[in-house]
């Protein structure tokens, strides 16, 4: 057998490098965004390498950008770094350009590369679910202390607790569908799950936790494709039924809740001190079953608390609220009254947990998710009442929908342009009177308005349309994960602009490109097209 060349010998070396880097940024993404823009540095390294070694670059280059589908998966990003020509927002057109970088990364290299079959595309997997779930392990070591806090955003302590919820539904629906040969590590794969999707509910994370039901869902209705068709219809019509039985459970749990009419005659006028009440019979707020805004007696308030607490009464408690509203919404949820006398029954912890800002006596002695449907309710019965948002991050959504929906309509057929959503939303949120506070005022938080905003209803569809074709052409849905991916993306993108961050924008590219170009041993398997050859001389 003859002994391999020397650039053969490089070639194979810088294509380890290159599927060390794929590794290493599936491992990054729940961790740090340096280590994960590095990892895209040093697959891109490895790379260049192996095309040169091997004398495929050129070639490579030209198979990335002439055909078919590697040039589609591009060009929204392509259309991004264009409209930059005419931003008046240059450095956000700019700052958006670079965070979608990773969408001509991946795509440039993993669609000039050979096929990575079906083992590297598990081990790639595997590796990014076992991250996140060492991640997490690591977030209840470093800040499990925040449980008390009923911070559902405070034990994400490395990445954005929305993108840490989308990885561990990816994570969960990964060891599902991995199916190791040894039993023992099966039994350990469905801890893992068990683990990722117990985190999403420890954490209180409602979005996580919607994209892992409709992923569970998706991965469902396929696998029902090989029954018989009465059997696979009429289960799949129950598989529909479900996401709306769920919705109207969740209305149902955020409906205004039933409270006992609060009269005028029945409130006493002074306090014990002889202070006068103040009442607020108008004011939706209740913690605990009790009226928040009735019987405050802050002059009583602020002197008692000036002799047992450090932090001025108006003044911001630890979490950076005014101190006021938590100690009076504390001091509601225990039925006390809100003025001296009251004052005098709250313990040395109950003083030090306003402090930390915790709103009720009932926070961190209640499951997170509990709390986060409480505190949803809570927004909308306020919402309802008063149309204060500030603050709020459901009902802030609803008024950045509206809010994104009037610019869309405005430029419905051209678009504000790359990086131009700032300032329109700024304007409209003027022109709109808005009654959100400017710190409040952002963008859309919805990746498909946003994109409507941007590029009109025909870049929107132009995009849509480049990112779909890939995926039908190579059939990607052959692959299962790939499905509970797919419903993932598509459902954060609901509620969030996902593209728009450096972890959102390398989630989607990553997986994206994985399933789609690396995948493609799936349809060589089937006798399907596989896209045009690698260049003689590059390895797997």
């Amino acid at each position: 057998m003859a002994a391999a060349s020397p650039a053969g010998n490089w070639a194979r070396r810088f294509g380890q490098v290159r599927m060390a880097g794929l590794f290493l940024a599936a491992a990054a993404l729940p961790w740090n965004n340096v280590v994960l823009s590095n990892a895209q540095i040093l697959m891109l390294i490895g790379w260049l390498g192996e095309g040169l070694a091997a004398r495929t670059l050129l070639p490579d280059l030209r198979r990335a950008f002439t055909g078919p589908w590697a040039p589609a998966f591009i060009a929204p990003f392509l259309l991004h770094a264009a409209g930059i020509a005419w931003s008046e927002d240059l450095a956000w057109a700019t700052d958006l350009t670079r965070i979608l970088l990773p969408v001509p990364v991946f795509g440039i290299v993993l669609s000039s590369s050979p096929p990575l079959g079906e083992r590297a595309i598990r081990d790639v997997l595997r590796t990014g679910a076992w991250s996140v779930v060492a991640s997490t392990v690591a977030c209840l070591l470093v800040a499990g202390g925040q449980l008390q806090s009923g911070d559902h955003r405070a034990l994400s302590i490395f990445i954005s607790h929305v993108r840490l919820g989308l990885l561990l539904a990816l994570a969960a629906c990964v060891f599902l569908r991995d199916r190791p040969q040894q039993r023992w590590l099966r039994w350990v794969h469905a801890l893992a799950a068990l683990w990722a999707a117990g985190f999403l509910v420890g954490i209180g994370s409602l979005s996580g936790l919607g994209a892992l039901i409709v992923a569970l869902l998706a991965l469902a209705w396929r696998g029902l494709g090989g029954t018989r068709p009465l059997v696979r219809w009429t289960l799949r019509a129950a598989l529909l039924l479900l996401p709306a039985l769920a919705l109207a459970g969740l209305a149902g749990l955020l409906r205004p809740g039933t409270k006992r009419t609060v009269r005028a005659q029945d409130l006493a006028s002074r306090s014990a001190g002889g202070e006068p009440y103040y009442h607020d019979l108008h004011d939706p707020q209740w913690e605990n079953g009790n009226p928040v805004w009735v019987h405050v007696a802050d002059e009583e308030l602020r002197r008692g608390w000036a002799r047992r607490s450090r932090l001025e009464f108006h003044g911001n408690d630890e979490r950076g609220q005014p101190l006021r509203g938590t100690l009076v919404r504390y001091m509601a949820s225990m039925g006390l009254r809100k003025d001296s006398v009251g004052l005098m029954a709250l313990t040395h912890e109950d003083v030090r947990r306003i402090e930390q800002g915790m709103p009720s006596m009932r926070t961190g002695h209640q499951p997170l998710l509990a709390a986060r449907m409480e505190q949803l309710r809570m927004e909308l019965d306020r919402y309802r009442a008063t149309g204060d948002a500030d603050g709020h991050s459901l009902t802030m959504r609803l008024t950045y929908w509206r809010t994104g929906w009037w610019i869309a309509r405005q430029h419905l057929w051209t678009g504000v342009g790359t990086g131009d959503t700032r300032p329109a939303f700024a304007q409209a949120y003027a022109a709109l009177s808005s009654p959100l506070a400017p710190r409040w005022r952002n963008r859309a938080h919805n990746e498909y308005l946003t994109l409507l905003i941007t590029f009109g209803l025909p870049g929107l569809l132009f995009i849509l349309a480049c990112w779909a074709a890939p995926v039908v052409a190579y059939r990607a849905w052959r692959h299962p994960v790939f499905v509970a991916w797919a419903a993932i993306l598509l459902v954060s993108c609901l509620t969030e602009d996902t593209l728009e961050t450096q972890t959102g924008a390398t989630f989607f590219a990553l997986y994206y490109a994985l399933f789609v170009f690396g995948g493609r041993w799936l349809n060589a398997q089937a006798g399907l097209p596989t896209g045009p050859p690698p260049a003689p001389g590059r390895s797997v």
